[in-house]
């Protein structure tokens, strides 16, 4: 019997822009996150996503729309996270997107997926530098995919979310130069086959469930736990503590950590250059 295979899947929530005070209401972080995920379970995967999207959005995606249309239009974890933010926990608009997320989390658990990433907290007044964070991202994201492909016997790809040519050609080239160097052990990614490559996300259910839990997720927690000490804008509002209580545990539960090199390498990281916060998971 041959290796099995993995996807990693990676998204991100945020951008690269300077936030210029605790109050400025850009995002004061860049979360960048992939999914580790079974390539014999994608189908099922994005059978059961389609369907998720079909009973809690209808209104999006009625009856008479053809089955396998429906994943071309997204449910953006943006938007959801926007509508828990202006709207009261208890609100129905605010419950139908947590039993969404609920269900959308329980599907991850049942098929075993895995989360890896960073969240970078922004500094006053400086944008982020979007090629080296990208750059450091998806090596380190490798190296965990990397780790968990050894555990498991298993090969993998990497799948990023489209961005624009510029910047895909230095997240693909930030793997390629790590798998072809010929210097220091050679290829650092034996068993990624390939160095990354880009999928629309229209056309893939794993990218949608990527950006869902970077954005609706990832992002808002970070928002709460880390970000909250320094800034005070959108991005912390107090309404983001019923995503923290809410599904804190059962995303902690899906990180992969792993060491390599005698170093721990945590499921989700936090680069925070404002103070010594490391995890999105304590306070």
């Amino acid at each position: 019997m041959g290796a099995t295979l993995h996807f990693c899947y990676i998204d991100e929530s945020g951008d690269s822009q300077a936030i210029r005070s605790a109050s400025d209401d850009k995002q004061p972080m860049l979360v960048i996150g992939g999914l580790i995920v079974d390539a014999t379970k994608i189908s099922n995967i994005t059978h059961d996503f389609i369907s998720l999207k079909r009973k809690y959005y209808p209104g999006k995606f009625p009856a008479t729309m053809p089955y396998l249309s429906i994943l071309l239009t997204e449910i953006k974890g943006s938007e959801i996270r926007t509508d828990i933010r202006k709207n009261p926990p208890q609100s129905a608009i605010v419950q139908h997107h947590f039993h969404f997320l609920d269900d959308v989390i329980a599907l991850c658990k049942l098929y075993d997926i895995k989360i890896v990433g960073r969240v970078w907290i922004k500094k006053f007044g400086q944008p982020i530098n979007d090629k080296a964070v990208y750059t450091i991202s998806t090596q380190n994201i490798g190296k965990r995919f990397q780790s968990f492909l050894s555990e498991k016997s298993s090969r993998g790809v990497i799948i990023a979310d489209f961005r624009d040519p510029a910047r895909n050609q230095y997240v693909a080239h930030s793997i390629f130069t790590q798998k072809h160097k010929s210097s220091n052990g050679g290829d650092e990614f034996p068993l990624i086959e390939e160095t990354t490559v880009f999928g629309m996300s229209n056309n893939h259910a794993c990218l949608q469930i990527t950006d869902l839990i970077c954005s609706a997720l990832i992002s808002p927690i970070a928002g709460r736990v880390v970000c909250a000490s320094y800034f005070s804008n959108v991005h912390t509002h107090s309404n983001y503590d019923e995503i923290q209580k809410r599904y804190w545990r059962r995303l902690h539960q899906l990180q992969f950590h792993c060491k390599i090199n005698q170093s721990m390498y945590w499921g989700i990281s936090v680069d925070d250059p404002h103070g010594s916060k490391r995890s999105i998971f304590t306070r």
